[in-house]
């Protein structure tokens, strides 16, 4: 499925819909941890965060670790840091899905690495027998390919080199660095 995206026009990010600067309107940054690397090889969410930005500061988040119904794998948790115990109490996918399509009603969402953050949500939308929203998509990493400034283009690379955060691999830092990544990156244009 092709993920819609917001293009630059003239030097700024628009909205295709209406035109309108997207730095305008507000956004929602999102971010997933998991249990692995792969939603096709039964990897789950264990924590989200969606953070709704409007001209460059949070005005509204939704955050939560999820009880991904199976282990973590070490590898997983040895960078992210969330652990089966953190979890186990923790509300399920399933659960959180009708509060995470309430708080993101029609906003564009932004990713660092978009592709791999939907698969997961797409994925647990499924399990949980519903489906992820079609909304508009910004991806951070495919802006930053473009600009040629940057040799790594991993998230916490990209934010060290511009100041931005200094703790990344739990989902409300990377989802919060994804939000100010996109304003450095419109400045930037």
């Amino acid at each position: 499925m092709m993920v819609p995206v917001f293009y630059p026009k003239g030097g700024t990010l628009r909205n295709p819909t209406n035109g309108g600067r997207i730095l305008e309107i507000p956004y929602v940054a999102a971010d997933v941890e998991t249990t692995g690397l792969s939603a096709a090889d039964g990897h789950r969410v264990c924590e989200f965060a969606l953070l709704r930005f409007l001209r460059g500061k949070v005005i509204d988040s939704f955050v939560s670790l999820v009880n991904p119904l199976r282990p973590i794998d070490p590898g997983a948790s040895a960078v992210n840091g969330i652990t089966d115990a953190m979890v186990v109490r923790a509300p399920t996918f399933a659960d959180l899905l009708p509060r995470i399509l309430d708080f993101l009603a029609d906003d564009p969402l932004v990713f660092h690495n978009a592709p791999f953050d939907l698969s997961f949500l797409r994925s647990e939308a499924r399990i949980a027998g519903g489906s992820w929203p079609g909304n508009r998509v910004i991806d951070t990493l495919t802006l930053a390919r473009r600009t040629g400034r940057f040799r790594s283009h991993s998230l916490p690379s990209i934010c060290r080199e511009l100041g931005i955060g200094s703790t990344f691999h739990r989902a409300e830092a990377d989802a919060w660095a994804a939000g100010k990544l996109l304003l450095h990156l419109h400045e930037e244009r």
